[in-house]
């Protein structure tokens, strides 16, 4: 069972003890609002928690204490739940029981983990700039390059026409070039003391630990209290009417991406059905429409769709031969009918739920995983989030659910990026 502790307002521990892990992971994550022009700093701020810190200002330096805790790692990143953005730390290292007896990394490791997350390295109150300005220019590289991909940028060319109303849900994590353009030093550090004093802050700690040792550790350390972030992960904003068109675009491949909206919420009544219907209809190789537009009409390169309960939408996504659009859609369109009138087999229907719930096995083998919905439970306690009650959820979605979910499509955003064809 795992332990949990209000260190402070707005500052809280969960402890999950096991011995499946033969490490043990502890996770700080900063939690605060999505916002397009926070973006930027929340993922540099990530980004230069691995590179150095006060405590540790070469590099060299921070690469040895790993090393020191028999070869720890470390994993930094941002990721976004729903309404939220989440800024997270997360140090892996041996258990005590790997170690020779009498031999206990947790107080070193954890000390390790405050020195990096909270002792940023500044210079007269700025961000290092000889570690600030290489991190910037990687994140703007790194940004332009997802954005020259003609798969994403098809997609987000879409979830900008869906999310309009919300940009910030449509932007990459990363922010757009102009937010990492204008972004500078002294702007960094000064949002890092306004992040670290306003965010609620979960740590997660999962492994062989006492949780009451880990609590102590953690307890001690100077994190003042705060205010509770009241967001909730589930997004709800407004939804744009119908648009369809087209753009030519310099590639041998068109992508269509269509973007539905869906009555569902994170682990919500109609959850676990709409996972098996959105499986079933693109979201698993054994779907429906993966073998229709592929595998019998080979229209396709790749077809499916991705289902994100936190904002209750899907995209379908499908990398297609120039002038096959329309061909295209008439399966979609084919194969959403065929979810509503449940006509599809009991051996597919069954096979998609084990698929799902062989998935979330593997889930529980990851540590980081496991972190991951310690955190999301936190903020959805009345949720079971347990294997079990998962495993069950899935089995027992029918037929009849399926087709009532399947019903509830709502097309918003139809986008064709055309690509040139081959007697162009």
């Amino acid at each position: 069972m795992a332990f949990s502790q209000d260190l402070r307002r707005g500052v809280h521990l969960t402890v999950v003890p096991s011995q499946k892990f033969k490490t043990v992971s502890a996770a700080v994550n900063f939690i605060a609002p999505l916002e397009l022009n926070t973006l930027t700093e929340r993922q540099l701020i990530a980004n230069l928690w691995p590179v150095a810190n006060a405590q540790y200002p070469d590099p060299r330096q921070l690469t040895m204490a790993l090393q020191d805790l028999y070869g720890a790692s470390l994993r930094t990143g941002v990721d976004r739940e729903g309404a939220l953005s989440i800024v997270s730390a997360q140090l892996q290292f041996l258990s005590d029981r790997t170690l020779p007896a009498g031999e206990s990394l947790l107080p070193q490791a954890l000390a390790l983990l405050q020195s990096i997350v909270w002792q940023p390295l500044l210079q007269q109150g700025d961000y290092a700039p000889s570690f600030f300005k290489p991190e910037r220019d990687n994140l703007d590289h790194e940004l332009r390059s997802v954005m020259d991909s003609a798969d994403n940028a098809a997609v987000l060319t879409a979830q900008k026409q869906y999310f309009q109303h919300a940009p910030e849900q449509a932007a990459l994590l990363a922010g757009t070039p102009a937010t990492i353009a204008a972004a500078n030093a002294a702007q960094l550090a000064a949002y890092w003391t306004h992040m670290q004093d306003t965010d609620q802050i979960e740590i997660v700690i999962t492994g062989d630990v006492d949780p009451q040792q880990a609590a102590a550790i953690v307890n001690a350390w100077s994190i003042a209290p705060r205010p509770i972030v009241p967001t909730p992960i589930q997004w709800t904003g407004k939804l744009p009417h119908l648009r369809q068109w087209q753009v030519a675009a310099p590639f041998q491949q068109s992508q269509l991406i269509m973007m539905y909206h869906l009555p569902v919420t994170y682990y919500g009544p109609k959850y676990f059905d709409y996972m098996v219907t959105d499986a079933l209809f693109g979201g698993s190789a054994s779907s429906l429409l993966f073998a229709a537009v592929r595998e019998q009409a080979s229209l396709a390169y790749y077809a499916g769709t991705d289902l994100d309960a936190q904002t209750g939408t899907t995209l379908l996504q499908a990398g297609i031969d120039p002038g096959t659009a329309d061909q295209v859609r008439a399966i979609v369109a084919q194969t959403l009918e065929q979810l509503q009138t449940g006509d599809f087999t009991d051996v597919r229907l069954h096979s998609i739920q084990e698929e799902l719930i062989g998935m979330r096995l593997g889930e529980a083998d990851r540590q980081s995983d496991v972190n991951s919905r310690a955190l999301l439970q936190r903020r959805l306690p009345d949720a079971d989030m347990t294997t079990t009650t998962f495993t069950q959820g899935i089995q027992n979605v029918t037929r009849e659910q399926v087709a009532a979910c399947a019903k509830q499509y709502q097309l918003v955003v139809d986008f064709l990026q055309e690509g040139a064809s081959h007697d162009d």
